[in-house]
């Protein structure tokens, strides 16, 4: 452990010493990172610090290497063919100092990032296998592109990722650190001295990085840290467990891949548009507009996010330091603890990473909540049995696959393939043949009440059982696992009646949203009362949030009106204005007696309250402005 520590604090040391003088030389030079509207800063900072870390890790490496007290075994310089791969890092390192110097194009530099990528794959390591709690997936000729859209991937993530003083290195800096961890239990030495090198390179740096930043690491260092990680992180695991080999260093890099993955479909989500529907065509035309694009700088990434919800720039990076340290140990705990749950892993990550992005409230990515869909639900398409006939025969396609997927646990043998293509057929034809039989294509997908769903239920539970029947009665078929004809039941209709209530579902979320607008009392209960209250909801013109109910009938104060509470009579109404944000309160009765109205008018307007009646519009009450 002693020579891990030196040579950590040997890097830190030289890259702390090299720093000043490639900041020097960025002033000189005018390699200046001015200003501008997406940006934190509001002076010009020099760029270039990568070269920095550049130079502290190969110096510090190339010379540890010909010291025997280090031991870079097998000769890590040789068979790791450091040569080509410091040939990739070079031109990844000579590209974003480029782009720092003058701006060049995304095909450009995705250009010579795939053939970095290349190169690694080429020469030094290349992904051949995933296997999951799913299944294992070989890549055969394929193991060449994927390799470099992982290199190409991470090395981009990094560069998104530096949007705050110290968030790309310090982020960096911690993966190095997990991956020196994973390195070491996975015996791979080699990796893990390279690995706590780089980690000392950036330490050495993020002291001049960190806010208030005196130096910025630039497309060149952006480039050359997410180009290192993207390699190191597969290799810190070559020699761990096939089924962790991909899911380790995804994990260790969760944060900058979560950026990533949530800016390409937040940006997507935002040029996509349905634009209308062509009935004559029976088509649904999108639209993407002018002016987005996936690759197109913004300033919304997750730590402008927090920015936004008020953190300080410090503490926002502190906080991603938090989250990117948490993925760091659950990487190194899926490596030491060798039969943990994978599943139960993924879904707890992928859980906490949901209520993550909705607590930072990325309105693009809220489909049905924000109206994305709503043109799609709407559409002529969608009721056209055609559509509905086709949505269904995926879905018993899918929910079959699932069902023997879940019950063989992931391992789709070659047994198990051959039965789910022999058999599908006849499960298509006869679910689909109960489905017409039983009405399931009569109505409309946007009127839906409880016979519906009852009858959703009857034709699924039918479907499954008479073909579940017939297979059973088909020597050649037969029923391979009665628990996945259970399991595919319980998908189907799930899928079912999750499409054929979606518009319904959009409706009632428009109806949560529209719960945004002036505070509304309304006075009167009864059907005119409930009309009322189901017309503030559904009607987005108004702008109007009912906040509850004051009525004349005394017995019914606590009492609930579709989740909203009577709150009392108008003899209350003093007390209800004194403890609720009340904008308006409005009459939805036409028989109130005319002293009740004054004596409401008079409290409306000693509270500064309007006062309005519903009848077929609001019309106002023609009393006194306050």
């Amino acid at each position: 452990m002693p020579k891990y520590l030196l040579l950590f604090l040997l890097t830190a040391a030289l890259s702390l010493l090299f720093t000043p003088v490639v900041r020097l030389l960025a002033r000189r030079f005018g390699v200046l990172d001015h200003p501008e509207e997406r940006k934190i800063h509001g002076k010009p900072i020099p760029r270039l610090g990568g070269f920095s870390i550049f130079i502290a890790f190969n110096a510090v490496l190339l010379a540890s290497h010909q010291i025997d007290f280090f031991y870079f075994p097998l000769s890590f310089i040789k068979d790791f063919k450091y040569g080509w791969f410091f040939v990739a890092s070079l031109i990844v390192l000579g590209l974003g100092a480029v782009d720092d110097f003058r701006r060049i194009s995304p095909k450009f530099k995705l250009l010579f990032q795939i053939i970095a990528g290349l190169i690694v794959a080429l020469t030094c390591y290349k992904i051949e296998v995933i296997a999951s709690p799913f299944g294992t997936i070989r890549f055969g000729i394929w193991a060449i592109p994927v390799t470099v859209l992982w290199v190409v991937a991470i090395t981009n993530a990094i560069n998104l990722l530096d949007g705050l003083d110290g968030l790309a290195a310090g982020t960096s800096l911690i993966v190095c650190i997990a991956m020196f961890a994973i390195s070491l239990l996975n015996e791979n030495i080699g990796i893990a001295l390279t690995s706590i090198i780089l980690a000392g390179s950036i330490l050495g740096f993020l002291k001049y990085n960190f806010s208030p930043a005196s130096i910025f690491l630039g497309d060149s260092g952006a480039y050359y840290l997410g180009f290192m990680l993207s390699a190191l992180s597969l290799l810190s695991n070559m020699k761990g467990t096939t089924a962790l080999a991909i899911l380790v260093p995804i994990i260790a890099l969760g944060l900058p891949i979560m950026d990533t993955l949530l800016s390409m479909l937040r940006r997507l989500l935002q040029s996509l548009h349905i634009s209308r529907d062509d009935k004559e065509k029976n088509m649904v035309k999108f639209l993407f507009s002018k002016g987005k694009s996936m690759v197109k700088p913004d300033k919304d990434h997750i730590h402008h996010r927090l920015l936004k919800l008020g953190f300080s720039q410090r503490n926002a990076v502190l906080t991603l330091y938090v989250v990117t340290f948490i993925l760091g140990a659950i990487a190194l705990s899926a490596v030491y603890f060798r039969n943990i749950d994978q599943a139960l892993l993924i879904t707890a990550i992928a859980l906490a990473s949901y209520i993550g992005v909705r607590k930072l409230g990325y309105s693009e990515i809220q489909f049905l909540r924000d109206g994305t869909l709503v043109p799609l639900f709407e559409s002529s398409v969608v009721s056209q049995r055609l559509f509905r006939v086709f949505a269904d025969v995926s879905f018993i396609a899918l929910s079959y696959y699932l069902a023997l997927l879940f019950r063989f646990e992931g391992d789709f043998s070659p047994a198990v393939r051959e039965h789910y293509l022999s058999t599908i057929p006849l499960i298509l034809f006869v679910k689909m043949v109960v489905f017409y039989l039983a009405g399931l294509y009569k109505g409309s997908w946007g009127y839906m009440n409880v016979d519906d769903v009852l009858r959703m239920l009857r034709s699924v539970l039918l479907g499954c059982v008479v073909a579940g029947l017939i297979l059973w009665f088909i020597p050649s078929l037969g029923v391979i696992s009665r628990t996945a004809l259970f399991i595919d039941f319980n998908l189907l209709f799930f899928f079912v009646i999750a499409t054929r209530t979606s518009s319904r579902v959009q409706e009632y979320l428009s109806l949560l949203r529209n719960r945004q607008g002036k505070s509304v009392l309304i006075y009167g209960l009864g059907r005119a009362g409930s009309h009322a209250l189901n017309e503030f909801l559904s009607n987005r013109r108004l702008n109007l949030k009912p906040v509850g109910f004051i009525d004349d009938d005394e017995s019914k104060k606590g009492e609930e009106i579709n989740g909203y509470p009577v709150l009392g009579t108008l003899e209350n109404l003093e007390g209800v204005l004194g403890s609720q944000v009340i904008s308006e309160v409005i009459v939805s009765r036409d028989d109130i007696p005319e002293e009740k109205l004054d004596r409401l008018s008079q409290i409306c307007s000693s509270h500064q309250i309007f006062l309005r009646r519903l009848k077929t519009s609001l019309v106002e009450v023609p009393t006194p402005r306050p």
